[in-house]
């Protein structure tokens, strides 16, 4: 082969490689423009009225743009990414492709130490909590993290959903009548309800779960004295399911078929196409079960899927 035919190669496979070279860079532009802004399993803070929150954000790999959004409420003395990891949340985000939060709840003593007698809890309103936590201004923090990771990872602001447990499921029942036009769906597990001065803004889907050996919200309620002299009134699981009801403007409720030890009532279709769901666990106290009688992250799920909001949210 000549000299010139040596040159033609040469000047071939430079072109090859160039066309190589820009196919690569290419590809890893599209790769940076498509990668969301967060990373799977990381810890995320906020400014909120002066005062620095903090929550776990859980990113499935590979998650499509406008993937919904669960915010998981952990129990008093809770934090948020052990309320997600404790209830298999992550494995189901994964399976299902959807986005979720753990915020962090504030301490009854901001300025001191956490511990046996320095607990975290909700603003929820309800009369067992303690009197540290009520400045804490939460709604305004659940809301500014919903923005944030709206513009982070790019959520449908139409599936947003909100499950809590025990103090986070007081704080579901208040987001559930605060700020219903932001939220699809709740969850609330073994929980007490503060009802506020006005109804919610729309029907908000509910699932009420709670077990039948729980204290803190028992089946039929109860009258608790305190040291003060004060007392505690705890109301039944069935005032507080029928309370929702009434919100939603629900039909009367009926039994559908359940897992063993587990009793599901339906109230639907209610305001704007609504539904209260009720499971009541035999056998269960005060927890969130993930295996029997019943999966109770699983059916928050399977009850949110269901549901979104009519458009995107502009406000509460």
């Amino acid at each position: 082969m000549g000299g010139g035919g040596v040159g033609s190669v040469f000047r071939h496979m430079k072109k090859i490689l160039l066309l190589l070279l820009i196919a690569v860079l290419g590809a890893a532009g599209l790769a940076v423009k498509l990668a969301p802004m967060t990373h799977a399993g990381e810890m995320r803070q906020l400014t909120v009225n002066g005062v620095e929150r903090s929550y776990y954000l859980y990113v499935p790999p590979g998650l499509p743009f406008g993937a919904p959004l669960v915010i998981v409420l952990h129990g008093a003395g809770g934090d948020g990414r052990g309320a997600i990891l404790t209830s298999g949340w992550e494995q189901v985000a994964n399976d299902d492709e959807f986005v979720v939060a753990g915020p962090n709840a504030s301490m009854d003593h901001p300025d001191r130490a956490p511990g046996r007698r320095n607990l975290s809890f909700w603003n929820a309103g309800v009369a067992s909590e303690p009197a540290g936590v009520a400045a804490s201004d939460d709604v305004g923090f659940i809301v500014a993290m919903i923005d944030d990771i709206a513009r982070t990872v790019g959520i449908d602001r139409r599936r947003v959903y909100v499950a809590g447990f025990s103090s986070g499921g007081h704080m579901a029942n208040r987001l559930g009548q605060e700020i219903a036009g932001r939220l699809a769906a709740i969850s609330t597990s073994a929980s007490q309800m503060a009802p506020l001065p006005r109804p919610p803004s729309r029907g908000i889907p509910v699932l009420f779960s709670a077990g039948d050996r729980d204290p803190i919200t028992p089946v039929g309620g109860a009258r608790i004295a305190l040291p003060e002299g004060r007392f505690l009134v705890k109301e039944s699981q069935r005032a507080l399911v029928d309370r929702w009801r009434t919100l939603d403007g629900c039909p009367a409720a009926h039994t559908i078929p359940a897992p063993s030890d587990v009793l599901i009532e339906v109230s639907g279709p209610c305001r704007d196409g609504s539904e209260v769901r009720y499971i009541l666990m035999h056998g269960v106290d005060h927890r969130w079960p993930t295996d029997k009688p019943i999966d109770i992250t699983q059916a928050s799920w399977d009850f949110f899927k269901r549901f979104s909001l009519p458009a995107a949210p502009a406000g509460n």
